[in-house]
């Protein structure tokens, strides 16, 4: 199914990484933190390859690396004159900031401080001033001018999710994922929740150059319900066990060794992806069921990772500026013994969908371009009935402007894909604004 089928346990005895590592889709994941685990190290391997990062010397003020400036656990950092997460500048993977310009340094969470071998007072949200290089100063709670990479915290930064009053596609609720910081929540992206089936909609957030580079050796951590499944154990019922136990109810019990095996199951798929996330503190806040939805796993580590890692590096190096929409739609459908094709919900009642098409759709407001990607998730169609399950012309294929893109648009256990303009794409699902594109694709 997969090409090359290595195991995990002979990539961990690699004591050095070689240059290229095999490919996620080549790797036969027996679980969705295996993949996790291995992804990071792939993706943080594969950005060593094109990107080179510099600091320069000829500037006044402070250069921080994304990659090497930046301690754990990591506190939350704001510009304080903006009051907007810290960014790199660019696509550099460095952060730079005058002489004298101010960042709040925020350990957000009940007994959470700040935490340097220079610090003064406890404190858990304070001011740091850049001097030079990576040396900044804090009137009253930092002893002389230190290191920024050892400001850290004592405990991993809380992150939150809150429902807020504004409405989304068919009057479902908007949840907002990030920080709060001096009372002000700062937002990383924004979720459309349908409460009454547990259903992520969609998930939106900005994605710039700035993105170019993600910190890497972040501790993945657990994944969270929040406030938005009461009285449901949402992280069971994505378990291999429940999965189990809802195809024998759903397709019969002789049909689920079928469908369900040690590499082929449906995993906590992440719709704003960690790495489109700079900091460890974003990466993190990834981690809410209100970001995921059941995803088959070789899709997961084929085309959709594959996705999400080139229209990264792509936004990158086109300097777009790009709000993305990612989602789900539909229900994915599988035969019973009867032969007759069944809806899939992990949880009774129509809960827990297994979406039938995962899509991202990219719009750059200033060109006025946009492009909608879409996969089919189920590795159990055949290849006519997955064409006959694409609502649009393909507007990738033969396509030399979407050359980035290395999926496989056609092998199935990794995800059928298709590329449509964004009005073809709203006529069939109207998730998204309908963006002015007057311009055409975003390529």
């Amino acid at each position: 199914m997969f090409g090359l089928i290595i195991t995990l346990a002979v990539v961990s005895t690699v004591t050095a990484l070689p240059s290229r590592l095999p490919d996620p889709s080549e790797i036969a994941f027996t679980s969705d933190d295996q993949f996790e685990d291995y992804v990071d190290i792939w993706l943080a391997n594969e950005q060593l390859q094109w990107f080179n990062q510099t600091t320069s010397s000829e500037r006044s003020g402070c250069t921080l690396r994304v990659n090497g400036d930046f301690g754990q656990p990591q506190p939350v950092f704001i510009n304080r004159a903006r009051n907007v997460f810290v960014t790199p500048n660019g696509n550099t993977g460095n952060v730079r900031l005058n002489a004298g310009e101010e960042v709040i340094v925020a350990c957000t969470g009940a007994n959470r401080l700040i935490r340097h071998p220079n610090i003064g007072p406890n404190v858990q949200t304070a001011t740091a001033r850049c001097v030079s290089n990576n040396l900044v100063s804090g009137a009253g709670w930092l002893n002389g001018n230190q290191a920024f990479g050892q400001l850290t915290c004592n405990n991993d930064a809380v992150y939150e999710t809150q429902q807020t009053a504004q409405r989304c596609f068919n009057n479902n609720v908007v949840v907002r994922s990030g920080f709060i910081v001096n009372n002000v929540f700062h937002v990383h992206y924004w979720s459309c929740f349908d409460v009454n089936r547990m259903e992520v909609l969609y998930v939106w957030y900005n994605q710039d150059n700035t993105n170019a580079i993600f910190q890497s050796g972040v501790d993945r951590p657990s994944w969270l319900a929040g406030p938005h499944f009461p009285g449901v154990n949402i992280n069971g019922i994505y378990t291999q066990n429940n999965q189990r136990t809802v195809f024998a109810n759903l397709l019969g019990a002789n049909m689920v060794d079928r469908y369900l095996t040690s590499t082929q199951f449906l995993a906590r798929g992440h719709l704003a992806a960690k790495t489109d996330y700079v900091f460890a503190t974003a990466q993190r806040a990834t981690f809410f069921f209100i970001n995921a939805a059941p995803q088959w796993q070789p899709f997961n580590a084929g085309n959709w990772m594959r996705l999400e890692s080139n229209l990264r590096r792509r936004i990158a190096a086109a300097n777009y500026n790009t709000v993305i929409y990612t989602g789900t739609f539909g229900v994915t459908q599988l035969r019973n013994s009867a032969g007759r094709l069944v809806d899939i919900f992990l949880h009774t009642n129509n809960r827990v969908p297994v979406p039938l098409y995962f899509y991202k759709v990219v719009y750059d407001a200033n060109r006025r371009q946009g492009t909608a990607f879409v996969s089919i998730n189920n590795p159990y169609y055949t290849l006519a009935e997955a064409r006959n399950l694409q609502f649009c012309t393909d507007r990738c294929r033969n396509n030399a402007a979407f050359n980035w893109i290395n999926w496989q648009p056609d092998n199935i256990s990794v995800g059928y894909s298709f590329c449509c303009t964004i009005p073809d794409f709203r006529r069939r699902i109207a998730h998204v604004p309908n963006f002015n594109v007057a311009n055409g694709l975003l390529s």
